[in-house]
């Protein structure tokens, strides 16, 4: 049993995701939740070249993956396949489990949510407060469950909804039929950028060359930076414990964004 995250009685939540080349955390990753999402969960795997499907296959959990084979390169396709790969998972999730919630997760996140107390009959979504987890000189040895230093700059991102509100994706987040009612519940430890060095310089080439401006720039300018010397996030913010998160968080606004772009 997972303890940091809490389920309802009654409530049918199902998991789905969109992944590509995570066989190194993906066995990790479904089973820390796979208690919470009860009604199963669905993955589409984005042509992975290392195995990842089978792993997803294997796991208990899992109750269906969808196989991609072709992977698309261009800078528009990859805007689309976003939202598209992942609506494709929630259309499976719906026909085969028919849940009630949905919980819409990355490979690269450890979530800490408690819905024991929550109204759930009253609210159409759920927020939840992301931190970036960074590698620093003293844990660069150490394995991504080890890192303790993150970034004070959250981003607030719908991550759970109801099954039967979801109009379509864009990229990461849903558009509702009924936005009225979404409560910020629970909190999310993000290691994408503190998995390993390699990770690191992997994630900054497909993102520099994937994304439209600004974005693609900015993770140029990342290259060869996954080891924070300084002890400061992307941002240049000082970096702070999870312990920290209540009293030094701070949201990440387009203007922090824009001063990282200025002075990379």
């Amino acid at each position: 049993m997972n303890h940091l995250l809490k389920a309802q009685d009654g409530i049918s939540i199902a998991g789905i995701t969109r992944i590509r080349n995570e066989s190194d955390i993906i066995v990790s990753t479904l089973d820390y939740f796979s208690d919470f999402c009860n009604a199963g969960i669905f993955v589409y795997d984005d042509a992975s070249t290392d195995g990842t499907p089978d792993l997803c296959d294997a796991h208990p959990a899992v109750k269906g993956v969808i196989r991609n084979t072709t992977w698309d390169k261009s800078r528009s396709g990859r805007q689309l396949a976003e939202g598209q790969y992942r609506m494709e998972a929630l259309g499976l999730a719906r026909k085969t489990s028919n849940p009630d919630w949905i919980y819409c997760f990355d490979a690269d996140e450890r979530p800490e949510i408690d819905l024991a107390g929550a109204d759930l009959k009253s609210i159409t979504g759920i927020r939840l407060r992301l931190f970036d987890f960074y590698i620093t000189p003293e844990d660069a040895c150490l394995s991504w469950e080890h890192r303790t230093w993150m970034g004070p700059e959250y981003r607030d991102i719908l991550m759970m909804f109801r099954s039967k509100n979801i109009k379509v994706f864009l990229d990461r987040e849903p558009a509702l039929e009924n936005s009225t009612g979404i409560l910020f519940i629970g909190f999310v430890r993000h290691y994408g950028k503190a998995k390993s060095v390699q990770e690191w310089e992997t994630t900054c080439h497909y993102y520099g060359n994937h994304l439209p401006e600004p974005y693609s720039s900015k993770w140029r300018n990342r290259i060869g930076k996954a080891i924070k010397h300084d002890m400061k996030s992307d941002f240049g913010s000082p970096l702070i414990k999870w312990a920290d998160r209540f009293d030094k968080g701070f949201p990440l606004t387009g203007e922090i964004e824009a001063r990282e772009r200025r002075h990379p």
